[in-house]
């Protein structure tokens, strides 16, 4: 039988996530300590999230769900005209996103006071569409890079180009603690382009090992209009979901100033574990069940995505706990200092309980999606996310304005909305799930979870000094996690074990 090579792929992903995600942290910390979390900082906040989001419209989700499945099958037929393909996508997409950021940057203004209108009345709308024309060329930068991982993934390459967000860390980080003093918040703009240039530049070398570097050809190919056939549903999925985020902003820009960054933060924090294994899972999976597809292997491909479930499973049940019973603490170590207050740090947890509670449901989406790309039907997913969409709009407004729970509401609603995605999935898909083996993964999870909490519990009665309950939570609630799992012989923990011994 053939291994598991998704759950290594996914275990290289989720390294190189973490070593990113470090130095991500070490940004936050350091963003957070000079600038704090106010007015301004959500103008910058407000700048960035929209080519973030973006990003992940044209970039990363929907570019692979559409790319990768053709591109693997063209490649298996014919390695040299898959070549060609990429080349002549390859220049239509930057001559896209190139025109893209131009029309952003003249209309900044506009764009700006669209996502976040409340800004108008804290008096940074001109200082956030200001930061916008700086910012939004970031998108063509990450746009190559995404393409860049999408080739070097179809030849399982992960390591190397999951890896390159640390290099927009580190250009973050050095950008605030030299420039901030001459240059202000605009100091982060400055960050943002260098950090995609490193970007880009870091998957070069690869590339050329590959021989997958793509040359600039426009001429046609007939499988670009089947990629844009499959891109248009791909690309609303991805962008339904991002408009999520940007409902969150206006809403939360007419509560109180620094709303927008407790969100921003929290994310970040929520983002961990769906950086880490989420997407790692994701991406993995859809180049591993694109293979199978190709190859009309049925059991192969239900083998990996039940695994993919249950692995999604095993990891978000004793993530979502860890970030709620530890997640206050995590915030006080992180960014409690300097302009950062203890205020500041109980507003930005509320809002990460609220986003924690639907980390489950993001998770087990990953698989499901991957599934029905790989198929070559993206306009599944695209109405699973329309469906969270609207849960999520209508439980945001109720818990944000009618309710009054501000930052924790917003989160909250995201999360509710995760979940209506995933129930839309699972109705609609004509998958084999295992589903008796899905309980046993559950069940077993949930009394490793409930364990770890415990200690974690009686660590914070026991020992004082929030840096050291961070620390030995962390790695004892892992220990006390994975030591049970392994006792009652947990599946997902199994094949773990063995994919990091091969």
């Amino acid at each position: 039988m053939k291994k598991n090579h998704f759950l290594k792929n996914t275990l290289l992903f989720s390294l190189a996530t973490l070593i990113s995600r470090i130095l991500g942290y070490i940004r936050d910390a350091v963003v957070a300590y000079i600038f704090g979390a106010n007015a301004l900082t959500d103008a910058f906040f407000v700048a960035w999230r929209i080519p973030n989001t973006l990003r992940q419209l044209v970039a990363e989700g929907s570019f692979n769900a559409a790319f990768i499945p053709i591109f693997t099958q063209l490649h298996r037929r014919n390695p040299d005209y898959a070549y060609r393909y990429a080349s002549s996508l390859f220049s239509y997409y930057t001559l896209v996103l190139s025109f893209l950021t131009v029309i952003v940057v003249i209309f900044s203004d506009f764009f700006v006071r669209i996502v976040a209108p409340g800004l108008i009345d804290k008096g940074t709308i001109d200082i956030a569409s200001n930061l916008l024309k700086l910012v939004f060329p970031y998108i063509v930068l990450v746009g190559w890079v995404s393409f860049f991982m999408a080739l070097l993934n179809t030849r399982d390459r992960f390591f190397i180009p999951a890896v390159s967000p640390a290099l927009l860390n580190l250009s973050f980080i050095l950008s605030a603690v030299i420039l901030s003093q001459s240059m202000g918040i605009y100091a982060l703009a400055a960050g943002a382009i260098i950090g995609g240039i490193l970007q880009v530049l870091l998957q070069f070398p690869l590339l050329f090992t590959e021989k997958l570097f793509p040359r600039l050809s426009f001429s046609p190919v007939p499988e670009i209009k089947q990629t844009l056939k499959r891109l248009a549903p791909a690309f609303a999925s991805f962008g339904v979901s991002q408009f999520a985020f940007v409902v969150d902003t206006v809403i939360a820009s007419f509560l109180v100033g620094g709303a927008i960054s407790y969100l921003y933060y929290a994310n970040r924090i929520f983002q961990l574990p769906i950086g880490l294994f989420a997407v790692g899972l994701g991406n993995a999976l859809l180049v591993s069940l694109s293979r199978h597809y190709s190859e009309k292997d049925k059991e192969l491909f239900s083998r990996d995505l039940n695994n993919g479930l249950r692995f999604a499973l095993f990891i978000s049940l004793p993530a979502t706990a860890g970030m709620i019973v530890l997640g206050k603490e995590i915030l006080s170590v992180l960014l409690e200092r300097g302009a950062f207050t203890y205020e500041d740090t109980v507003m930005t947890y509320t809002a990460l309980v609220g986003y924690s509670i639907g980390l489950a449901g993001y998770a087990l989406s990953r698989p499901f999606k991957s599934a029905f790309f790989a198929m070559g039907d993206t306009k599944t997913p695209l109405y699973s996310t329309i469906a969270g969409l609207v849960v999520s709009i209508t439980a945001a407004i109720v818990a944000g304005f009618m309710l009054g729970w501000g930052v924790f509401g917003l989160a909250l609603a995201s999360s509710i909305g995760g979940f209506a995605g995933l129930i839309y999935l699972v109705l609609s898909g004509d998958f084999s799930v295992e589903w008796k083996k899905m309980a046993f993964t559950f069940l077993k999870t949930s009394i490793a979870t409930g364990l770890m909490v415990m200690f974690i519990y009686l660590l914070k009665t026991t020992i004082a000094g929030e840096l050291l309950v961070v620390i030995l939570g962390i790695a004892g609630g892992v220990l006390v996690f994975f030591g049970t799992a392994y006792l009652l012989r947990e599946d997902s923990l199994i094949y773990l074990l063995r994919s990091l011994k091969r």
